[in-house]
């Protein structure tokens, strides 16, 4: 018999919370996307998603297990949650080995990392039944902890930065359809149309290989803020550096 937590095609079970929770996020960020048009207010219609052997991969890399609402965050290939927190299915690995030279407890496991080495951490042994908490580690302190959906609303806030949604209009993407309009899946074959692919990978001849986290755009030549890892994070002329294969 097929446990909740099999890693085979479904749908992942979420708690209420995380689902809205996430649902605000993404229309909040739809709607940033168009300028600020009402009618833009709402959860994309795009595949909501993370694939099988993608996820497998990353725990094998980590070494533990990730829960559905876990799993959900990946699935919802948010903007603000891939630039600010290089929160991608494919550098789970790299993050938890980052955050365990950093002193991070073996118990956890870093699915995103934020400047300056902070680690976002969900326990490594998930089950079905315990609610997933968010661990925040930085080297030094002892990990904090907050639920899914306090950090995701401060993620909102900061995405919002000095804009306001109005009465309103938070109490539309509060609602139960938003909600309802966030179904993440467990697929074979085929990932998230966008946001949860791997961030581009890239190398450079001082600072090594690193992930792309931006395009920084001015009118003149393209540069990228780019995260080398031990080294930090550079702001490069995109000529400085070359893409890595995927396949190499």
């Amino acid at each position: 018999m097929t446990s909740e937590n099999a890693r085979s095609p479904r749908a992942l079970a979420l708690t209420g919370v995380t689902q809205s929770a996430l649902a605000q996020l993404l229309a909040v960020e739809h709607w940033l996307a168009s300028g600020g048009r009402d009618d833009a207010l709402l959860v994309p219609e795009r595949d909501f998603s993370v694939e099988v052997g993608a996820v497998a991969a990353a725990e094998a890399a980590a070494g533990g297990r990730l829960s559905d609402d876990a799993l959900a965050l990946f699935a919802a290939g948010s903007a603000t949650l891939t630039r600010e927190y290089q929160l991608t299915m494919a550098m789970v690995g790299d993050h938890t080995a980052q955050a365990r030279a950093a002193g991070a407890p073996r118990s956890l496991l870093a699915i995103g990392r934020a400047e300056p080495e902070l680690f976002l951490c969900v326990q490594a042994a998930a089950t079905a039944s315990e609610r997933t908490r968010l661990f925040f580690f930085s080297p030094g302190a002892s990990p904090s902890r907050e639920a899914i959906e306090g950090f995701l609303g401060g993620v909102i806030e900061q995405a919002l930065d000095d804009l306001e949604l109005s009465e309103g209009q938070w109490r539309r993407i509060r609602g139960d359809e938003f909600g309802a309009a966030f179904m993440p899946r467990l697929v074979i074959g085929a990932g998230p149309i966008q946001g949860a692919d791997a961030l581009p990978r890239v190398t450079h001849a001082k600072f090594g290989e690193g992930v792309v986290l931006r395009e920084l755009s001015d009118g003149g030549e393209a540069k990228l803020e780019i995260d080398f890892g031990a080294a930090g994070r550079k702001i490069l002329l995109a000529r400085f550096v070359r893409a890595v294969d995927k396949a190499s």
